[in-house]
């Protein structure tokens, strides 16, 4: 009788326990891939009916769980390209990309270069369709002869008028002129 109940709870337990042990096994794995949507070297290009061109590039993204057209990126670089003008290259750390409108949020250590000229910042929006670029937060532009620290810059890319202003009116933007190589 012994023997008999002995092998009725090794059978038992091979048939319910360790199917259940490797459901549990396949579960945790499948879990595990499903977590991880990590994109490494994104590259995203594109080109206006006007020939202005936009290319985008990432060391590593993913894909927001709140907006699928969202993506989040990791040490950024966008080029812009204007027809008949220069360049415009901006990096930073992080950027959110919006793979439809192509509107881009660029965030933590922010960097725009334009021939010769160089503005730092926290955060800087880009409206691709508008032409416009926003760049706000700790404000530091340099160009060949002079400095200049504001609250916020506005740029249109297509006609390169810029606004720059601080939010608090009783505070004046800040500029450093050199000329002949000294103040």
């Amino acid at each position: 009788i012994f023997l008999v109940i002995s092998l009725i709870l090794l059978v038992i337990y091979f048939i319910f326990f360790n199917k259940n042990e490797n459901l549990v096994k396949i579960n945790k794995a499948e879990i595990d891939n499903s977590v991880d949507n990590k994109i490494l070297d994104l590259k995203y290009n594109a080109i206006d009916e006007d020939g202005n061109s936009y290319v985008i590039e990432s060391a590593a993204g993913k894909v927001s769980e709140k907006e699928k057209n969202l993506l989040i990126l990791e040490k950024v670089t966008g080029v812009i390209k204007i027809k008949n003008s220069e360049d415009i290259i901006i990096l930073s750390d992080f950027a959110n990309y919006n793979k439809t409108t192509l509107d881009t949020y660029f965030y933590d250590n922010v960097r725009l270069t334009y021939d010769g000229h160089s503005i730092d910042s926290n955060e800087l929006f880009m409206n691709y369709i508008d032409k416009n670029i926003n760049i706000k937060n700790n404000v530091r532009y340099k160009g060949l002869n002079n400095k200049l620290y504001a609250d916020i810059v506005e740029i249109d890319l297509v006609t390169k008028f810029s606004k720059i202003y601080m939010l608090d009116n009783q505070k004046k933007v800040k500029v450093e002129l050199k000329q002949n190589g000294s103040n």
